[in-house]
Order: structure tokens, then C-alpha cells, then sequence
């Protein structure tokens, strides 16, 4: 549900209603798939099973249908519009963003880990609550034992669905070009949520809000486009801030910051990317990739076979 947060956050603020289904169990392998937000115009932000279920459950959400626990089945439109095939089980929550916990959806944005909790009645969700780190053991071994395995899931039970959620790393690309291009492929099958921005005016908002786990990546040939987009980052938290171009490039952004009295230009990884030898961009995309991961995890990027095991 972290990248539907901003979105559905905002409907929340407004006062526009915004309905939410996520998947709780499905006979697709591999954990969680998706989530996907109804607003009150009939737009849609996110998505399920790669589409998979999305006009499906417009047709609910239009019929009147939210606060529920629903089993549901791909059918062949479903199935034509993603990989997903015909006749796939899947079982989803749909409830009103405003039922949701005040404060879950800003919660989310800033990447905390939380486990929502929705209480049940037959298949109508009676309450849904968000615990915390420090309070998933309330909800009891087996919800905690959930939990703790760091990735997003979900316990089915008679009375309750437990939905352990954890945040993923977000990917900010600010300008364009091929090497953009290709790391926003290579982050893909990362799991990685890719936000794409073709300027500093549209990147900067969100930019601020980053945290940790996040990635920033600016390629621009425009000193002050490039400059902005910097200097908003660095007044984020984003674990890592990479720019693209020469070091003559490099050190002309740093000149325009510091003039500006931007300060963190250290953070700045500029030229972006480890010394790979990389020529071609979905080899640079690689290099870039590698470096941010070694700078969020505080690891020293020896090769393996150097480094003594935890």
C-alpha cells in the first residue's frame, strides 16, 4: 500500500472519499499484489495482480460495495490484461481510506512498518487498526512471527485479516534520457517503487519527503534544474543522492549549491555509479544501482568471498 499512500493520503486531507482493496490471499506465488485506490471521480491509483482484478473491483466499488472481505476469481478480461491466469482465487479487502487509522496513510509515505489489523464480522470489516513495531506482539505469536519477517503478507484468520506491511525502497528519477531509462528497468525486478519526474518543480514536493531507504538520482544538462532538484533532496532524508555527468559537470552543480548556501553537498555521489567499467547504459544503470545499495546498507562492497560472514 506504500504506493498508493500519497495519493489516497491526499483524498484522506481533502475530505474526498477514496475506497482501498488490497489482496489478503491469492493462488499467485510470491507474497503480496498490490493495492488499489477507487476516488470519488472514479479515478484509480495503483493496481492489482498487474491489473488483473482492476475493472472487477470498479465494478464493486461502483455497485456500492466497501468494507468487506471478498473472494474473488480472474476472469478472461482479467487474465488477457496481465499474466495472471483465468480462474485465479484471490481473496481481497476493500474499506473507505477514511476507516483507516488517522495517520496511516502519512505513516506509510514516511516507509514505517506497520501491521494493520482488520476485525471482522462474517465477511464485513468491523474495525481496522494499525499496530506498530513495539506492539505487534499484542496480536500474537503467530502475527508476530508474520511480521517479523519483514516483507509485506498476510494472516487470514475466522474473525480477523493481520496484514503485515513493510516498506520498499523509492526510486526518484528526476530528468530524462537513456541511462534513466535503463535504471528504471533495472529496478524493476528489484521490487523497487520508481517515481519519475521530468523536472525539479514537479520532484521537489516529494523529494522532501523521502527517508532512508530511498534513492534519488538527477540527470539534467541545466545547471539550475539540476541544482534545484539537488537541493531539495538534500533537504530530505533520501539514504542516497546520485546526479549523472562529467566531473566538470559535477563540480559546476556543486559551485551553483554552495553558492546558495545549500548545505550536505557531501551527500552528493557525482559522477553516480561504482568504477565497474561500465560503458553502455544498462551497464551504468547496474553500476548506479550497486553503489546506492552499498550506501544505504553502510556495507563496504568487498568482494564476498573477502568479507567474514554475520
Amino acid at each position: 500500500m506504500y504506493e498508493i499512500s500519497v495519493g489516497v493520503g491526499a483524498c484522506v486531507r481533502a475530505g474526498t472519499r477514496a475506497d482501498v482493496m488490497w489482496v489478503v490471499e491469492s493462488d499467485v506465488p510470491g507474497g503480496a499484489a498490490g493495492a488499489l485506490a477507487f476516488t470519488a471521480g472514479g479515478g484509480r491509483i495503483g493496481g492489482l495482480l498487474g491489473g488483473a482484478l482492476d475493472d472487477q473491483a470498479a465494478g464493486l466499488v461502483a455497485g456500492g460495495t466497501t468494507g468487506r472481505l471478498l473472494d474473488l476469481e480472474v476472469d478472461p478480461l482479467g487474465a488477457l490484461v496481465s499474466d495472471v491466469p483465468a480462474g485465479t482465487r484471490v481473496r481481497c479487502l476493500l474499506a473507505p481510506a477514511a476507516d483507516f487509522p488517522e495517520g496511516f496513510w502519512d505513516g506509510l509515505w514516511a516507509g514505517r512498518p506497520v501491521c494493520l489489523a482488520a476485525t471482522l464480522d462474517g465477511d464485513r470489516i468491523v474495525s481496522l487498526r494499525a499496530y506498530g513495531e513495539d506492539e505487534v506482539a499484542a496480536l500474537g505469536e503467530e502475527a508476530a512471527r508474520l511480521f517479523s519477517r519483514g516483507a509485506t503478507a498476510s494472516l487470514v484468520e475466522a474473525d480477523r485479516v493481520v496484514t503485515a506491511l513493510w516498506p520498499v525502497p523509492r526510486l526518484a528519477l528526476v530528468g530524462g534520457g537513456p541511462v534513466l531509462d535503463a535504471v528504471e528497468r533495472a529496478a524493476q525486478p528489484l521490487g523497487w517503487q520508481v517515481l519519475r519526474f521530468p523536472g525539479a518543480g514537479e520532484a521537489a514536493p516529494v523529494l522532501l519527503g523521502l527517508g532512508g531507504l530511498d534513492v534519488v538520482l538527477v540527470a539534467s544538462h541545466d545547471l539550475g534544474a539540476a541544482g534545484s532538484a539537488l537541493a531539495a533532496a538534500l533537504s530530505g532524508n533520501a539514504g542516497y543522492v546520485g546526479a549523472l555527468g562529467s566531473p566538470r559537470m559535477h563540480d559546476a552543480r556543486l559551485d551553483w549549491l554552495a553558492s546558495r548556501g545549500v548545505a550536505g553537498l557531501e551527500r552528493i555521489h557525482g559522477p553516480a555509479g561504482l568504477d565497474l567499467g561500465a560503458r553502455r547504459p544498462a551497464e551504468v544503470a547496474v553500476a548506479i544501482l550497486a553503489e546506492a545499495m552499498l550506501v544505504r546498507s553502510g556495507r563496504t562492497g568487498r568482494p564476498l568471498r573477502d568479507v567474514a560472514p554475520d
